[in-house]
């Protein structure tokens, strides 16, 4: 009884309370030390993680090191005979010739399909400096690239393809296509811009955009849509190497009620309820270059799953006007055509 007593007493809660308060008092530094414990381990686990991931880099780029000495090693050859096959003045006049003498199509859009852009030999030399696929990007295995300016890789295909994106694109193609495609382009700008800016627009220095190296395997689907709009010519150069499938090449649609979007990014018809109907399939041919100017219709390409095991590789970039001297010009235009190349998020706010 005694003891039950003392339990219940007001005397016996403080003496608990007391115990509580010298337990926690006690604790109380322990909780710092080990909070204080659990942030150093967090800390050195971001480190180890940043350590790991820069050991993981340092072999990544060692090991693509040791595999481009190999890739130039094995292709000596090729190496030694560039500066007789990279002429410039040969390889520019072939290249402009290749597109005069292109057809010109107008359904479903203005485009040429340019047959033997190159001299045989320099194609060779581009199949020839096809890196190893480690140095295409590694973020999806059904389409990869490496854009340009190249920063590294083998000699041989730095060498070889930055020829073809500075000198054959830029100083070549170019220059060709603008003369090609004058009179659509001159319909092109007026509808975009009217007819006084869009004789403007035409007067803009353009330079080549976005050029890049392009790796496609199975499974690889890309639906009807329009390059962004300050493309205003797309250039799509097939890198097909002997016995690869023709059938893997672009295909060009008619869009039913076809108009201009009215942002300034990709634009996909058929999200917007159009209906896209495939007039053409351009093969998938050596040497071939297929061009159009982006403003009707769209295109797409479509490699199945099935498709037995290969790698399509292409070469594309835009000829689009200089950004700043571009921007500025979209600057002065009236308000509701300034409105059509704001970006898709800004429209649908």
């Amino acid at each position: 009884m005694l003891t039950s007593f003392i339990k219940n007493s007001a005397l016996a809660k403080r003496l608990k309370a007391a115990a509580r308060h010298e337990v926690e008092e006690a604790v109380r530094p322990l909780h710092k030390e080990l909070k204080r414990l659990s942030e150093d381990v967090g800390r050195l686990h971001a480190v180890l993680q940043e350590t790991n991931s820069k050991v993981a880099e340092s072999e990544r780029y060692a090991s693509l090191l040791a595999l481009a000495a190999r890739f130039d090693d094995e292709r000596r050859d090729v190496l030694a005979r560039l500066p007789q096959i990279l002429d410039e003045e040969r390889v520019l006049a072939h290249v402009r010739r290749a597109i005069d003498v292109a057809t010109l199509h107008t359904d479903p859009c203005d485009y040429i399909v340019v047959e033997d852009l190159l001299p045989g030999d320099v194609y060779q030399v581009l199949l020839d400096a096809i890196p190893p696929v480690s140095f295409f990007d590694q973020r999806d295995p059904v389409k990869q690239n490496i854009p340009f300016p190249l920063s590294s890789g083998p000699v041989l295909t730095l060498r070889a393809w930055t020829f073809m994106d500075e000198v054959v694109a830029g100083r070549g193609v170019l220059p060709a296509v603008l003369d090609k495609f004058r009179q659509p382009l001159d319909r092109h700008f007026e509808s975009l811009f009217g007819p006084q800016a869009g004789r403007h627009a035409h007067a803009l220095p353009r330079r080549g955009s976005g050029g890049r190296l392009m790796l496609r395997r199975p499974g690889y689907h890309l639906a009807p849509h329009r390059d962004p709009k300050y493309s205003f010519v797309t250039c799509l150069v097939y890198v097909a190497r002997p016995g690869d499938d023709e059938a893997h090449g672009t295909q060009l649609f008619r869009v039913d009620g076809d108009s201009e979007a009215d942002y300034k990014q990709t634009y996909y018809p058929q999200a917007s309820g159009q209906h896209c109907e495939l007039v053409a399939s351009v093969p998938f041919r050596p040497n071939t270059m297929l061009a159009f100017v982006n403003a009707r219709g769209a295109h797409g390409a479509h490699i199945p799953r099935d498709a037995p095991a290969l790698e399509r590789y292409s070469y594309q970039f835009y000829v689009a006007p200089e950004s700043e001297v571009f921007a500025s010009f979209i600057k002065q235009l009236p308000l509701e055509r300034r409105k059509m190349w704001q970006s898709k998020a800004v429209r649908e706010r």
